[in-house]
């Protein structure tokens, strides 16, 4: 059984509301497993609240079409590793739904997974492990111009005055926050240096993919390049995501803190959307710089064709055996950012039976676009000779409800912040072909939005 104390006017509630709002929902229904206090919020850009405390964990969610979510503090984190990863994240998910009861329908889950299992080791990655979800304290959601904040509590916090006064405090902060506009840096960022292995490291990884590829080995491989920045003091992530809003607008915006570190960036590509038996995807690969080049010449390489092809094609064997219908068009469209284009093909269809958004992301990850064709020996291929651990990078992000529906990305043009360092992470798919100082180039122009989010000139 759960309470919910809802703001009956449209009018943004004041920070001297929550108190109330907090007691009163608390009050009335101490036997409930869990208390979820809701808030009319004024309609704001809600990077504003990553800011809030950066000592706690932190989600962020940004569509382009106007749909946004901060998550701020962990109430529960749900986690998983191995090849079980997914599984155990699915079921530890439904548990906690269950536990929910009807505060349930009201929250989702966000979190991700790392690229590989047993590869998000090192220092950077340690918070966030192979796998992680979690389950916000405070939330805030905003579409278009309807805005919502969120508390919950267990059950066993509500006799807790220290944390319930923090929570009424956290959320009076973000109210006001969302209340007040962004002014303009005081400090302008700088740049101290950058730190990326030589190019003919690179250059001579992709030679050596081609000649596998040209023994019949694979069909692609999906190589990454990462670069570090040193920055002369710790940026704000808000400011991060605020520049990358302005940089990126076409691109979905995400942001996953964990203790001491932040994995941030802006992708523009989509692995799957679930909504009942309805599900959606799309292969996007191909890659030619904006200005340059007219985006047609696209749609006039072969080689960019046949690699986008491969994406379409293994996307449509991964449901062969689970849907029942799947549409796409036959040619792909042009998908136009601010600095780049790809290829992209929309996929559509209906599922045969209800599965877990989780069951369609372990079928698909890791699609061609990120691992390569076939995908076990590329996945082996990728671990044993890449130099840099890829982390969360290529891998998995997005939401889960209580339904088992929800919305992953791939976490692509994307890097880690911790203190004053950045490593940021790029990659460019390698099939027969494929010319290795144009794929050092095309890492270069991905990588060209991340790092003017930085304040690095291109």
């Amino acid at each position: 059984m759960t309470s919910s104390a809802s703001a009956t006017r449209e009018d943004p509630a004041s920070p001297e509301q929550v108190r109330d709002a907090v007691d009163a929902a608390c009050s009335a229904q101490r036997g409930a497993n869990f208390v979820l206090v809701e808030l009319a919020a004024p309609a704001a850009p809600a990077e504003r609240l990553l800011d809030l405390e950066l000592a706690l964990d932190a989600s962020y969610w940004a569509e382009p079409s106007d749909y946004e979510h901060v998550g701020i503090g962990a109430l529960r984190a749900l986690s998983g590793h191995g090849a079980q990863r997914f599984r155990e994240v699915t079921l530890a998910a439904q548990t906690l739904f269950t536990e929910l009861g009807a505060a349930a329908s009201r929250v989702r889950l966000f979190g991700g997974f790392a690229f590989q299992p047993g590869r998000a080791e090192s220092v950077a990655w340690a918070n966030f492990g192979e796998a992680r979800f979690v389950l916000p304290r405070l939330c805030y959601e905003r579409s278009a111009e309807k805005a919502r904040l969120t508390l919950l509590f267990a059950q066993s916090e509500l006799d807790d005055r220290a944390l319930r006064d923090h929570s009424i405090a956290l959320a009076e902060r973000a109210l006001t926050a969302l209340a007040t506009p962004s002014g303009p840096e005081a400090i302008p960022l700088e740049t101290l240096g950058l730190e990326e292995r030589p190019d003919r490291d690179f250059l001579a990884l992709v030679e050596r993919v081609g000649a596998a590829i040209a023994r019949g080995e694979f069909e692609k491989i999906v190589l990454a390049r990462r670069v570090g920045i040193k920055l002369s003091r710790p940026p704000l992530p808000s400011r991060v995501e605020r520049r990358l809003g302005e940089i990126a607008p076409e691109c979905l915006r995400f942001a996953f803190r964990s203790g001491d570190a932040t994995f941030l960036g802006a992708t523009p590509e989509r692995l799957v959307t679930k909504a009942g038996r309805a599900f959606e995807t799309e292969a996007v690969a191909g890659t030619i710089p904006m200005g340059e080049l007219p985006p047609g010449r696209l749609m006039e390489s072969p080689k960019n064709r046949a690699e986008q092809a491969i994406v379409v094609r293994e996307l449509l064997r991964a449901f062969e055996s689970i849907a029942a219908s799947v549409d796409h068009t036959p040619t792909p469209e042009i998908h136009r950012l601010r600095h780049l284009a790809h290829l992209r093909t929309k996929i559509r269809g209906v599922l045969r039976e209800p599965l877990h958004v989780l069951d369609l992301v372990e079928r698909l990850h890791p699609t061609p676009a990120v691992g390569g064709v076939p995908s076990a020996p590329a996945l082996a291929w990728i671990a044993e000779h890449e130099p840099d651990e890829r982390g969360w990078y290529a891998g998995p992000i997005g939401w889960i409800d209580h339904q088992g529906d929800g919305a992953f990305a791939v976490a692509l043009r994307s890097g880690i912040l911790q203190a004053d360092r950045a490593t940021l992470y790029a990659g460019a798919g390698i099939v027969d072909g494929s010319d290795a100082a144009s794929e050092l180039a095309e890492t270069r122009w991905k990588l060209k939005p991340l790092l003017g989010a930085f304040g690095v000139a291109p």
